[in-house]
């Protein structure tokens, strides 16, 4: 009797396993064809639009830092403002030494 139960169980796992495989296995191959559908649909679609007023936007940010009654965000020392301008100095020093 015991005999026949083990083997009952082992064949019970046996299954268990398989339907596992098979469903799981069915949940990737899923996942795939979906993907490949979703890209094909991007590739043949045209692109989004861009989002209203990102030009704008960006542009009146421009116009906010370049505009100003001269008095900078960052107030810059002596020191700083020497450092700053010889590393500017360098920077198109070497721009133009690799044109």
């Amino acid at each position: 009797m015991a005999n026949s139960s083990v083997t009952l169980a082992i064949w019970a796992g046996i299954a268990a396993l398989v339907i596992g495989g098979a469903i799981i296995g069915g949940v990737i191959v899923s996942v795939l064809n979906d993907g490949e559908s979703h890209k094909d649909n991007m590739m043949t679609s045209p692109p989004p639009a861009p989002p209203p007023g990102g030009r704008m936007r960006a542009m009146e940010e421009e116009v906010q830092h370049k505009s100003g009654s001269g008095a900078s965000h960052f107030e810059l020392n002596k020191a700083e403002r020497a450092l700053f301008s010889t590393v500017a100095h360098r920077e198109r020093t070497n721009a133009k030494l690799h044109r």
